[in-house]
C-alpha cells in the first residue's frame, strides 16, 4: 500500500487520554464544592442515606492548662458585676465668663467725666473708684439731703425743748394743786423753763390765794356783826371765780403742753421721712452712704456734685470705654467687670445623647487643655438645658470651675469628661481585659474549674475606661478570666493549628 509522507510527519499530537482524564478531574472539583456526587459507572447513591446530621449549636472550644502554668502565667478569674453601667463621655466644649459674676458698668444720671481711676486689665476690689462723674443731678439731690438734714435737726431740738417744757410745767401744775405756798412754789420752780405757762398759772393761782383768804378774814368776823353778810357773799362769789379760773387754767395749759408734743413730735417724723426720701433717692443713683454723710456746701462748693462709679464685686476690667470729659449718659456703658476667679465650661449635647444628661446636675467633670496636658481641672454641672437649638440640634450643658491662677481663659477650647448613666437599670459588665478577639470575633475565656477552660462567643455593648456591657454569651454566675486571657488564647490557637 502506498504511504504518502508529509512535511510534519515529525510532529506528534498529544494523546486523547491525558485531555478526558483532565476534565474528569475538573468536574469531580465542581461536583465535590457542590455537594453533588457522580458515579462512572456506578448505579445512583441515595443521598438521603449518606447525609449526617451536622450540630446546629457546636460546643464552645475547651482546653485544659496545668495550676502550675496557671500561677506562673498570672491567670486571674473574678464573677461579672451585675449593676449600673456608668459611662464615660468624651466633649470638647469651651471656656467662657461666668455670667453671674459678670457686671456691665452703666451710669445711672447724666454727667460729665471727672476722672477715670482704672485702666484695662486692673484687677479691683470691691467699692474701689472706677469713674468719678459730675452730676447736676446729684448735686440738686445732696442739697435736697442737706437741708431736710437742717429742718430734721431743727425739728429735733424744738422737740426737745418742748419736751422739757412739759416736764417742768407739769411739775409746777402738781405744786399747785397742792396749793403749796407761793413763796415756796417760786423758789422751787425759779430759773426753769416754762415759757408762758409759769406766768399764766401763777397769777391764776395768786387770785385764787387771795380771794380764799379774803373769804376766811370776813367769815372769822361776820359772826360778830362787824361786816355785813353782803360783803363775805361777794368775797365768797369773788373767790368761787377765781378758782374756776384757775382750774381752767390748769386745764386749757395741760391741753396745750399735750398739743405742742403732738406738733412737734409730728415736724419730727415728718423731717425725718424727708431726710429718708433724699438719701434713698441719692441710693437709687448710686450714692453710698459714705458719700452722702458729710454734705457740707459751704466747704465742699462745685465738688457737691462729684457722683462716684465703684466696683460692684471684686474682678477684672475687661473692657473699657470710657475717657476724661466725656459727656455720660444712663444708656452709656462704660466698661465691664469679670469675676475670673470663676469660669463656665460649656459644651454642646447632640439630640442623640441626651439620655446621658438624667442625673447630672450637680456632678463633677473633668477639663482638659492642651496648653495643660498635665493638668486636670474640675467643674461642677450646674445646668443641662431644657431647649433645643433649632438649628444645631444641641442643648447646653454648663458647668462651674475653679480658676484660682486664671489658667482658665475664656474662649478656651477645652476636653471635657464625665460619667454618664442613663437610667437606673443594672447590667452584666467584666473588666475590658477579659474580652479577646479573633477573626472578627469578640470572646471571653470561662473557667469551668480543675484548670478547665472555655471560649465563650459574645456581643459587647458600651464600653467605658474599666468595664464593658457584656449583651450575650456569658451568665452572672459564670466565672470570666480577667487577667492573663492572651496566655488561653495562644493555648487556643495552637489547638487550632494543631487540627489543620
Amino acid at each position: 500500500m502506498h504511504k504518502t509522507h508529509r512535511k510534519n510527519d515529525d510532529i506528534t499530537m498529544p494523546p486523547k487520554f491525558p485531555i478526558r482524564l483532565l476534565f474528569t478531574l475538573v468536574l469531580l472539583a465542581i461536583t465535590s464544592s457542590t455537594g453533588l456526587r457522580i458515579g462512572f459507572g456506578q448505579a445512583p447513591i441515595d443521598k438521603a442515606k449518606d447525609t449526617v446530621p451536622v450540630d446546629a449549636s457546636p460546643k464552645p472550644p475547651r482546653f485544659s492548662i496545668s495550676q502550675t502554668h496557671i500561677k506562673k502565667s498570672g491567670i486571674q478569674t473574678a464573677k461579672p458585676v451585675y449593676e449600673t453601667f456608668s459611662l464615660e463621655i468624651s466633649l470638647s466644649g469651651h471656656v467662657s465668663l461666668n455670667e453671674d459674676k459678670l457686671a456691665h458698668i452703666f451710669p445711672i444720671v447724666n454727667g460729665q467725666v471727672e476722672s477715670v481711676k482704672v485702666g484695662l486689665g486692673d484687677v479691683v476690689k470691691e467699692g474701689d473708684l472706677l469713674v468719678s462723674v459730675h452730676s447736676r443731678e446729684v448735686g440738686t439731690a445732696k442739697l435736697d439731703l442737706f437741708q431736710a438734714k437742717s429742718a430734721f435737726e431743727l425739728a429735733s431740738l424744738k422737740l426737745k425743748l418742748q419736751e422739757d417744757l412739759t416736764g417742768n410745767t407739769r411739775a409746777l401744775l402738781v405744786a399747785l394743786r397742792e396749793q403749796r405756798e407761793i413763796t415756796e412754789i417760786q423758789k422751787e420752780f425759779s430759773g426753769r423753763s416754762m415759757g408762758d405757762y409759769r406766768e399764766r398759772l401763777l397769777q391764776a393761782y395768786s387770785n385764787y390765794i387771795k380771794s380764799q383768804a379774803d373769804v376766811e378774814r370776813l367769815s372769822s368776823v361776820a359772826a360778830s356783826g362787824a361786816v355785813a353778810s353782803k360783803q363775805l357773799t361777794w368775797a365768797k362769789s369773788s373767790r368761787n371765780a377765781d378758782l374756776a379760773t384757775f382750774l381752767a387754767r390748769i386745764e386749757q395749759v395741760e391741753y396745750e403742753l399735750k398739743t405742742s408734743i403732738l406738733q412737734a413730735s409730728q415736724t419730727v417724723k415728718e423731717s425725718e421721712t424727708r431726710v429718708a426720701v433724699s438719701k434713698a433717692n441719692l441710693s437709687i443713683m448710686g450714692c453710698r452712704e459714705e458719700d452722702i454723710s458729710d454734705i457740707d456746701p459751704v466747704h465742699q462748693k462745685q465738688a457737691i456734685s462729684d457722683y462716684m462709679i465703684r466696683a460692684p464685686f471684686q474682678g477684672t476690667i475687661i473692657s473699657k470705654d470710657v475717657v476724661l470729659g466725656e459727656q455720660l449718659r444712663p444708656d452709656t456703658q462704660i466698661m465691664t467687670i469679670a469675676d475670673l476667679s470663676t469660669v463656665w465650661i460649656e459644651a454642646d449635647i447632640y439630640e442623640k445623647d441626651i439620655p446621658l444628661l438624667a442625673g447630672l446636675k450637680d456632678r463633677t467633670l473633668k477639663v482638659r487643655n492642651a496648653i495643660w496636658p498635665n493638668r486636670d481641672f474640675e467643674a461642677t454641672i450646674f445646668y443641662t438645658g431644657e431647649i433645643m437649638d433649632e438649628k444645631t440640634r444641641t442643648i447646653s450643658l454648663r458647668a462651674v470651675a475653679q480658676n484660682k491662677n486664671n489658667l482658665l481663659k475664656p474662649g478656651m477650647f477645652v476636653k471635657i469628661e464625665f460619667a454618664s448613666s442613663a437610667g437606673n437599670k443594672r447590667v452584666l459588665q467584666v473588666p475590658n481585659d477579659a474580652i479577646m478577639e479573633h477573626e472578627g470575633k469578640q470572646f471571653i475565656f470561662i473557667s469551668l474549674g480543675d484548670g478547665q477552660f472555655e471560649r465563650r462567643d459574645i456581643v459587647a455593648g458600651p464600653r467605658n475606661a474599666s468595664m464593658t456591657v457584656i449583651e450575650k454569651g456569658i451568665l452572672e454566675s459564670d466565672t470570666v478570666v480577667t487577667a492573663g486571657g492572651f496566655v488561653l488564647k495562644s493555648k487556643m490557637l495552637e489547638g487550632l493549628l494543631g487540627e489543620e
